[in-house]
């Protein structure tokens, strides 16, 4: 077990993190030297495109029956797996966010 508050202060003395407070009690840490160009699964807006829905719509009626994990993390990892040709260059978050909507 590893105290919350202690983790906190290791990261905001390290010059290679940023943390950022979130949520209540909840705070980020970033990578200094990276942006922050984070996928939100839970986002309501659709920027794909109209081709991609098309290209799952197809995979899907092509293989009718096929089972997938109920969780969205899980899903996203088992169609990456598949190489979908519409997920083709789609980070893992941006599938996790395609099984979100």
């Amino acid at each position: 077990h590893i105290d919350p508050k202690y983790l906190r202060r290791l990261c905001e003395a390290c010059p290679s993190f940023v943390v950022e407070p979130a949520e209540g009690k909840e705070y980020a840490v970033l990578l200094r030297a990276r942006a922050a160009d984070f996928v939100d699964v839970c986002s309501q807006e659709d920027p794909y495109p109209s081709a991609l829905w098309t290209g799952i719509e197809d995979y899907f009626e092509r293989s009718p029956e096929m089972a997938l994990p109920g969780g969205r993390y899980a899903c996203a990892q088992v169609l990456r797996g598949r190489k979908l040709p519409a997920l083709e260059g789609r980070s893992l978050g941006e599938v996790c966010h395609i099984v979100q909507l």
